[in-house]
């Protein structure tokens, strides 16, 4: 079963995101900042992440910092997916630039078919 890591400060946004991968027979567990989703990254394992931007604590970029920092989330290589209501050049360019693999703009983007692109990174 594929594992899923959803980092999101949206609490209404993830559970909506948690039922629907539920749905398509993922295991999905939740975190709702970036100090949380680092430390569930570390103990969760996941096959994705999916992670916000603008969170409390640490946000989406310092998340991505700390990723490539560690030299154990480093060397797993898994694949990070930004879901972000920031859609401007310069952050997807950041972003993408410190690991990040695909970037989605949340009002652009279904749960059905943020389910197909975590799929294609499966």
């Amino acid at each position: 079963m594929a594992k899923i890591l959803l980092v999101e400060d949206d609490q209404i946004l993830a559970k909506l995101y948690q039922t629907k991968f539920q749905r398509e027979g993922m295991e999905i567990q939740l975190a709702y900042d970036g100090e949380e989703g680092f430390e569930k990254m570390k103990s969760y394992h996941p096959d994705v992440v999916i992670l916000d931007l603008i969170m409390p604590k640490v946000d989406g970029f310092s998340f991505l910092a700390k990723v490539q920092a560690d030299a154990e989330l480093a060397g797993r290589k898994t694949p990070i997916l930004v879901l972000s209501n920031l859609g401007q050049e310069s952050d997807i360019k950041k972003a993408m630039d410190m690991g990040a693999k695909d970037f989605f703009i949340k009002a652009d983007v279904s749960l059905s078919q943020m389910v197909e692109k975590v799929r294609k990174y499966l």
